[in-house]
């Protein structure tokens, strides 16, 4: 009841502001649109490394699809709210959002701007790291992916890259340390929106030069450090999640396994992103969002942890990496916050 009449103030607070702000007024007319930043904001910027703890271990907390609008609606603030309330409590070394931030703005009130403000000033104000990559909603209108990556580079605490020679609007990676050593690293890749050279295909796959860029990725890390693994975060699926609904092991008793579901989210096109992940044999999780089940979905299959986080309105994932471990098996603990 109390996070309610919290939401609540904020939703009149907010309401409020944009009555008397006639710039605010204008921008929810024009959508918030952000298009062509990309051409005057590159997304360049010196990501950090990390640090585990004195156990090894390192904390990442995962929201996908929230689907924002305008960032002032009430569900907007409702979700805000929750999000803010579990990195508070929590205490995450990173969070991570994997894609579908922001609806696709067809329908209704939107202002694309609006909720990357409102979602990055509350990162900046809870001095939290956050890592962003896109969902197939995010730049359907208003503003590119690459548009959206451009603006959220302006933020302190927004980590978020892009290799501009490759297809994608965010290819990066962050590293984490034990000392002097690279015990581990984050991979973010654009999984690419609709495919427009598929039209009885929905949605998009991760094109070759990217593959390329993921594989040399993983080889550079692997040559500073040859025991160093990797976990990797997209917005929609490879095949390998469909395997590991029919073949692989439930992570434990409390999450179900991955599980199959319309074949509409099986995208065969991502076969060689799985092929590079399989032929690296350091890759010990592969997490995703885009499903929106209404629990945390987790199945080891083939040595790595196919994840699928909830939607942010039900829950999150806390993903606890085991760095000192020797193997995936026991590398991850996965706890449902809701």
């Amino acid at each position: 009841m109390k996070a309610f009449f919290i939401t609540l103030i904020a939703f009149f607070t907010a309401l409020s502001g944009l009555i008397t702000n006639p710039q605010a007024v204008n921008e929810l007319k024009n959508k918030g649109t952000i298009e062509g930043f990309s051409q005057t904001v590159t997304a360049d910027k010196e990501l950090p490394f990390f640090t585990t703890d004195e156990n090894g271990d390192f904390t990442v907390l995962q929201f996908s699809d929230t689907h924002f609008t305008t960032g002032i609606s009430f569900g907007d603030l409702t979700v805000l709210n929750k999000m803010k309330s579990k990195v508070t409590e929590l205490k995450p070394d990173l969070v991570v959002v994997s894609g579908d931030m922001i609806d696709d703005g067809d329908n209704g009130l939107f202002n694309k701007a609006n909720v990357l403000r409102s979602v990055a000033e509350m990162f900046d104000s809870l001095e939290q790291y956050w890592a962003y990559i896109p969902g197939n909603n995010d730049g359907m209108n208003y503003g590119t992916c690459s548009d959206i990556v451009s603006y959220l580079s302006q933020y302190e605490y927004c980590l978020v890259g892009d290799d501009e020679a490759i297809s994608g609007a965010a290819q990066y990676s962050l590293d984490i340390y034990n000392g002097q050593k690279l015990v581990h690293s984050l991979v973010f890749l654009d999984t690419m929106d609709y495919d427009s050279e598929d039209p009885d295909h929905i949605y998009g796959y991760v094109h070759e030069d990217q593959v390329q860029w993921c594989k040399n990725e993983i080889e550079s890390k692997k040559a500073e450090s040859e025991d160093v693994f990797i976990s990797v975060f997209i917005h929609e699926n490879t095949p390998a999640f469909f395997e590991a609904a029919e073949r692989g092991e439930a992570y434990n008793k409390t999450y179900p396994t991955i599980t199959k579901e319309d074949e509409k989210y099986n995208i065969p096109k991502n076969q060689p992103l799985d092929d590079v992940f399989a032929e690296s044999g350091c890759v010990g999780l592969v997490s995703m969002g885009h499903k929106h089940p209404a629990t945390v979905q987790c199945s080891y299959y083939n040595s790595t942890y196919y994840h699928i986080t909830p939607k942010a309105s039900v829950g999150s994932t806390l993903i606890t990496l085991h760095t000192a471990a020797d193997n995936t098996r026991s590398m991850y603990d996965f706890s449902a916050v809701y």
